[in-house]
């Protein structure tokens, strides 16, 4: 019986054979993006550099840069989502991660609402605090990876063996999935930066605060494409 209990809230893994989680997410992607594009179009660019800009920059920084990153990642499941698996968590931390990029799209109103444009600094420090949090997010996505490429299940024989293997042409192995150890460091490393910027965001203004969490967005995504790059050339040799 607790056997049974047990398989139905955690059931074996499957592979996934379609992207409805990716298309999905694409379709929120592109909503915020949308927010954030009727922004920029609004806004005069012949004086750049204002708080505004620097927070509709900052926010099309992290969301394009996330969306890249969402498609081309080599580490995302290839296993179907479950009630009750690891997968399923994963996929609700994207979920949450869009609800965040969607209130950083949305902090300043639309050309025509009558919304009013909340005091510059506030706007200031609440992208970087926003932005600190999804990156609070991006590391606990990266430890749930972690603990999918550990995770064993015990067959018949009484061994055990990967519950989540890695997949090639979409068919189960018996290897355990490749740990991403150099993207947790980057993504941890930049969540201390981070979070350094938001702790002194008073002290450095609102306009360095932006220019500082933009930078270092950047450095993050170049980062990680060099890391990317890299273990992809590594396969191909």
């Amino acid at each position: 019986m607790i056997k049974t209990i047990r398989f139905i809230l955690h059931p074996v893994p499957q592979p996934e054979k379609g992207d409805t989680g990716l298309r999905f997410t694409d379709i929120l992607f592109g909503f915020v993006l949308s927010e954030l594009f009727i922004r920029l179009g609004n806004q005069d660019w012949a004086h750049p550099f204002e708080i505004v800009q620097l927070q509709l920059l900052v926010g099309t920084n992290l969301v394009l840069g996330s969306w890249l990153g969402f498609r081309l990642s080599l580490y995302r499941s290839s296993c179907q989502i479950k009630f009750f698996n690891l997968p399923l968590f994963r996929f609700l931390i994207d979920q949450l991660m869009l609800v965040l990029y969607f209130k950083i799209a949305i902090l300043t109103p639309r050309p025509d609402s009558k919304n009013t444009l909340p005091p510059l600094p506030q706007l200031a420090e609440t992208t970087v605090n926003l932005v600190v949090y999804i990156f609070v997010l991006y590391a606990l996505w990266d430890l749930l990876g972690l603990r999918m490429a550990k995770a064993k299940i015990k067959v018949a024989n009484g061994t055990r063996i990967p519950r989540y293997p890695a997949l090639i042409e979409g068919k189960k192995t018996n290897q355990e999935q490749a740990v991403n150890w150099i993207g947790i460091c980057i993504t941890i490393t930049t969540l201390i930066f981070l979070s350094a910027i938001w702790f002194f965001a008073r002290s450095l203004g609102p306009i360095r605060s932006l220019v500082c969490t933009f930078v270092v967005l950047l450095a993050y995504r170049l980062c990680k494409e060099i890391r990317t790059s890299y273990q992809l050339l590594q396969q191909q040799g």
